[in-house]
């Protein structure tokens, strides 16, 4: 972690060398800010998990006021949080900025009846950010605000969801449960949750109006970014807003085509170009498409190669995580599967997303039992993420084929057996 042990350092640097040493686009930046209720606050990439990721520097605060030197790539886009405590965050205590040569200062706002982290006197990108999404937001605040008094209400009124899911995931934390029953109801509650059916006919209707207005407020964005002249914060708004899109299953192609058709070869240092590239190579994973071959160590370190894991065999490439329950829950639900069927020409490789060497991932196999070959991507292999579709996530399940071709994505375990049995009766 780069705590202020890390600032400590380049002070010494600078003190030692006159200047730190800094990469060809790094630059030292003063940090301040006040009003926060907070020890610390963390400086980290945008879009970067601060529970599985060691990069960011943490700063302390005193009195709810900061200031600090951190060292920025100009090439970046950086995002400011508060953790609230270990593992977890607030999800409106973080605001993504960009490096100013005069410094980034940070206030507390309300919002809606919350508070959320403001640049205050914003300059360069943050302002030419900043001063659109105060404008954009002006223009929808009614129609946020009423959705948010119908939201506590329906919820207050127990009207929001199906009282069916709530105690199928309630279920989670009752010890006198095993933990068969509880992957089973999980199981029956994401299904509930995929088909929309967790929510009353009352909490749909909120959902749907929710879903209009978060789609209008992007489309403000897509007709802003087709006029404005184009600069480093459009990059980041095509991002942020095919992330948006990405987390509620929305079609992301009009943004990947606006960014071919003015955006591509602009900035060709910015980071963003990389982030959207990723993501436009994982939409081409898709049914009929040959998989994707890669080398990664197993639970004894040595190299193994998907293709010769698979090589002429119906298989199931599970990718999971130790901290993913959800996809430990689906796993687990293929283990009948390969015992029945593995000696006809069936197998299962398991992949395990993991952020830190710390066994957990082995752990998490010896304590679900997966008979089959498991390896590990670091975060060093966080592109076979991206290649696979699912950047910023941990599950996804791929059907292949004796030919190496991807039949079905995300099947369940009955799909899988239905394929199955129809390739043994051909």
């Amino acid at each position: 972690m780069k705590h202020l042990s890390y600032l400590a350092a380049i002070i010494l640097l600078v003190a030692c060398n006159g200047k730190p040493a800094l990469s060809e686009h790094e630059v030292i930046c003063k940090i301040s800010g006040k009003g926060f209720d907070a020890k610390n606050i963390r400086i980290h990439l945008a879009w970067t998990d601060f529970r599985f990721d060691d990069n960011y520097q943490e700063i302390d605060a005193k009195d709810g006021c900061f200031e600090a030197d951190v060292v920025l790539d100009t090439n970046q886009v950086y995002e400011i949080c508060i953790p609230n405590f270990p593992g977890e965050w607030s999800s409106y205590k973080t605001a993504h900025f960009f490096f100013h040569k005069d410094g980034v200062e940070f206030g507390m706002e309300t919002f809606a009846d919350d508070k959320r982290i403001i640049v205050e006197n914003p300059k360069g990108d943050n302002n030419t950010y900043y001063s659109y999404k105060s404008l954009r937001d002006k223009i929808y605040m009614d129609w946020y605000t009423r959705l948010m008094a119908s939201q506590d209400s329906l919820h207050n009124n127990k009207l929001m969801y199906n009282h069916t899911w709530e105690k199928m995931w309630d279920a989670q934390r009752d010890k006198k449960l095993s933990q068969e029953v509880k992957d089973s109801l999980r199981n029956e509650a994401n299904k509930l949750e995929m088909s929309g059916d967790h929510r009353t006919p009352a909490g749909r209707a909120w959902h749907r109006e929710w879903v209009a207005y978060r789609t209008e407020k992007q489309n403000s964005d897509y007709r802003h970014l087709q006029q404005f002249q184009p600069d480093k914060t459009s990059l980041y708004m095509i991002m942020d807003n095919i992330r948006i899109s990405q987390s509620n299953s929305t079609d992301i192609s009009k943004w990947l085509n606006l960014y071919e058709e003015k955006y591509k070869n602009l900035f060709p240092n910015d980071r963003m170009h990389n982030l959207i590239s990723e993501t436009a190579n994982a939409t081409a994973m898709i049914e009929g498409r040959h998989f994707i071959d890669f080398t990664l160590p197993d639970r004894s370190g040595n190299s193994q190669t998907l293709s010769e894991l698979i090589k002429g065999k119906v298989a199931v490439l599970e990718l999971w995580a130790s901290w993913c329950s959800s996809c430990r829950a689906n796993a687990k639900s293929l283990i009948p599967l390969y015992k029945k069927y593995h000696n006809n020409g069936f197998t299962v490789v398991g992949i395990a997303r993991e952020y830190k060497e710390a066994g957990s991932w082995k752990n998490a196999i010896q304590t679900d039992t997966y008979p089959w070959p498991n390896l590990v991507a670091m975060e060093e292999h966080h592109s076979l993420w991206a290649q696979y579709g699912i950047p910023n996530a941990a599950g996804r399940t791929l059907l292949i084929n004796a030919d190496g071709i991807v039949v079905k994505i995300n099947p369940s375990a009955k799909e899988v057996e239905e394929y199955l049995m129809a390739q043994q009766n051909k």
